[in-house]
């Protein structure tokens, strides 16, 4: 019999109609991989994803160890399987870590007097701080209870014993090259699946400051890179995906350093050995926007760059400790983005300290100037492990917050016989001393709008339209804003749906919220249209209601020109038929198979080409011609990932449309009949 003490760590996702987290657990292989490396024959680990699998082992054998990553979409449903462990087996030593736990000592007492069923809780980065924790409980025959009545201190771990918080020092941070990788360990080998995607880390840490962020800390400013393994790695990776044909890339600022040029290259060598990844996620750097792109360019729009700007505001930057690049440089990276056919993407955040409803309106002004493909708006949450949620900071701001299902983040599941519900939450702001409720939800309401006509390219037709006429696009989209509620019933119900899920679908405490969505497990379960109202609402504008917001966006546009007296009799022409064209290339997107074969005065196909920039006296046909509307065989491949990624459930329609926001590439295509 082995003598091995037997771990168990999980990063469970909660598993509904969609799954809640669809990458692999990276932070417990690494914990794993490094543990395994130095202690070879003291410990055996296995690592768990989906909970049902974790439920099954639990049964089965029981282990010496829990271990739980503890981030804010799986942090209840890890709890809520040690309320059942500690009760069957209360032996078993339960360990917490993660980023999402408190910063200051208000908020970390806080937590212990809530969870106190935790044995141990890993704060910052966990592998060195798990080994030596776990070399502590080796010196004490396992006994906790050795270690907490001694009250000692261990580096990077804290724990509750008699009402008191331990806190033990902070470790240096591990050179990343001293982590082996935990793929080539073939720890990850359970994980290649239908459904996840790999996830690699190749730095860790951020240079910059933001008091939003959990890596603004001084504790995170310096970046470690990781080279070594990196080509074994991914070509491991390469040979055995069988999912998504997505990699995920936890890395800060990819593309801000030198050595991310030699790892974009090892990317390039895999496409075209393995026609993987397709796509790339990762959140690329804040500076050196010239390297980004041509690291995207490199990858053949299978990368994006990202400005993530929060805002555009000075007082608003200065608040949360960020500088920006200035507006041009960022509408210089943009266009050259674009021109290198790499995407691109922004990111705001509504309700920073200082923010208000004009200078929301601004920054998204400035965004969509700047010719990004897609700005994703965020509602401020109050990250755990980050200044601004801290309650001296609280205080100063005056905020006001409530609390909110995460999307797809509950489920109902069982261990040796006992069922239970778990629930996860986050707790966003609504409100603070520059920005009142009304304003927050006018501002969330503009954000939609920016979410339905403008990210994904998806009226790209007018959008280039309004570049040429040399009017903007941005005032379009604010047209439509202003008139959002006179447009009839079901645009109107779009809005109001929009709405109440920001206000219906809040509580003013996590208690209140876990007791009414337990009440209510069966009904969240079986929804398809989800908890997200920024997603379900971006599925029902394209795929339900787009029809109809199609041919308002070209009636709007020719209202407003002729307002402007520059409504030629060609360009009307020109508008209907682009508009019967933007129909047949999007209606029942996700129904492959359709074919439409229909006659224009337009040459489409060339305007298509051109990124629709071209006028229509350039593109005037001599005679009306047939034009066949179709997908190409690379985009049914396509939509049949997606499908099996994602169904065709609402939910789901809306999960595509946010991840995958370049929706025009499997728009259908004009050639002549």
């Amino acid at each position: 019999m082995s003598s091995k003490k037997l771990v168990y760590l999980a990063d469970l996702t909660h598993r509904g109609l969609v799954l809640s987290s669809n990458v692999f657990p990276l932070s417990i292989g690494l914990i794993a991989a490094y543990l395994i490396n130095k202690r070879p024959d003291d410990f055996e680990v296995e690592l768990f994803k989906y909970p049902e699998d974790f439920s099954s082992a639990m049964e089965k054998r029981k282990p010496d160890i829990v271990a739980f990553a503890n981030y804010s979409w799986n942090f209840h449903l890890g709890y809520q399987y040690t309320k059942i462990i500690k009760e069957l087996y209360p032996e078993i030593t339960v360990i917490f870590g993660g980023p999402n736990y408190g910063l200051e000592d208000e908020e970390i007492n806080d937590f212990w007097e809530k969870y106190n069923l935790i044995d141990f809780y890993i704060a910052r980065e966990g592998e060195d701080a798990f080994l030596k924790l776990l070399e502590k409980l080796l010196l004490n025959n396992m006994s906790v209870k050795a270690i907490k009545s001694n009250k000692e201190k261990i580096p990077n771990c804290h724990y509750s014993e008699d009402g008191q918080v331990i806190i033990g020092p902070n470790l240096p941070r591990l050179a990343i090259e001293d982590i082996p990788s935990p793929y080539l360990m073939g720890l990850m080998d359970k994980f290649f699946d239908e459904s996840l995607g790999p996830m690699i880390h190749t730095t860790r840490g951020c240079p910059f400051s933001c008091s939003f962020c959990t890596e603004g800390a001084p504790y995170y400013n310096i970046v470690e890179q990781r080279q070594e393994t990196l080509k074994q790695e991914l070509h491991y990776i390469a040979k055995r995906i069988c999912g998504p044909s997505d990699l995920y890339i936890s890395d800060a600022n990819f593309g801000m350093f030198k050595q991310d040029i030699q790892k974009a290259e090892i990317l390039v060598e895999l496409q075209k050995e393995y026609d993987y990844p397709k796509y790339v996620h990762v959140s690329t750097g804040k500076n050196q926007k010239d390297r980004v792109i041509s690291i995207a360019k490199m990858l053949d729009g299978a990368l994006n760059m990202a400005a993530s700007l929060q805002s555009t505001d000075p007082n608003v930057l200065a608040n949360v400790k960020r500088s920006n690049i200035s507006i041009e440089k960022l509408s210089s990276a943009g266009k050259l983005a674009n021109k290198a056919e790499a995407g691109t993407y922004s990111e705001i955040i509504l309700g920073l300290p200082g923010d208000s409803f004009e200078s929301h309106l601004n920054s998204l002004r400035d965004c969509v100037n700047a010719n990004f493909d897609n700005i994703r708006m965020y509602q401020l949450i109050m990250l755990h492990q980050t200044e601004l949620n801290t309650p001296s900071s609280r205080r100063k701001y005056a905020i006001k917050s409530k609390h909110r299902i995460m999307p797809r983040s509950f489920g109902r599941y069982s261990l040796a016989g006992n069922t239970f519900v778990a629930v996860e939450s986050e707790e966003i702001l609504y409100e603070h001393n520059t920005l009142p409720f009304e304003d927050y939800l006018r501002a969330r309401e503009l954000d939609f709008t920016v979410e339905l006509l403008h990210n994904g390219r998806v009226y790209e037709e007018l959008q280039s339209y309004c570049e040429t006429a040399k009017l903007s696009w941005f005032d379009f989209i604010l047209r439509f804003y202003e008139n959002r509620r006179n447009y009839g019933d079901d645009i109107c119900k779009m809005y109001d749906d929009f709405r109440e899920g920001l206000t219906d679908r809040l509580w003013s405490t996590r208690d209140e919220l876990e007791i009414s969505a337990t009440k209510n497990i069966d009904h969240l379960i079986a929804d398809e249209k989800g908890t997200n109202e920024m997603s379900m609402g971006k599925a029902t504008g394209f795929m339900v209601l787009f029809d109809q917001i199609n041919s308002i966006l070209f009636s709007e546009m020719k209202s407003w020109l002729a307002e402007l007296n520059i409504l030629e009799p060609e360009t009307e022409k020109y508008l209907d038929e682009a508009c019967r064209f933007s129909h047949l290339r999007k209606i029942n997107l996700m129904g492959n198979e359709d074919v439409f074969i229909e006659s224009f005065n337009f040459d489409f196909k060339a305007l298509e080409e051109s990124g629709f920039k071209l006028i229509a006296k350039e593109i005037k046909l001599k005679a009306p011609t047939k034009f066949k509307i179709s997908h190409s065989s690379q985009q049914h491949e396509k939509i049949d990932g997606y499908i099996k990624e994602f169904g065709k459930i609402h939910d789901g329609l809306g999960k595509m449309l946010m991840r995958y926001p370049h929706v025009y590439r499997i728009f259908r295509h004009a050639q002549p009949a």
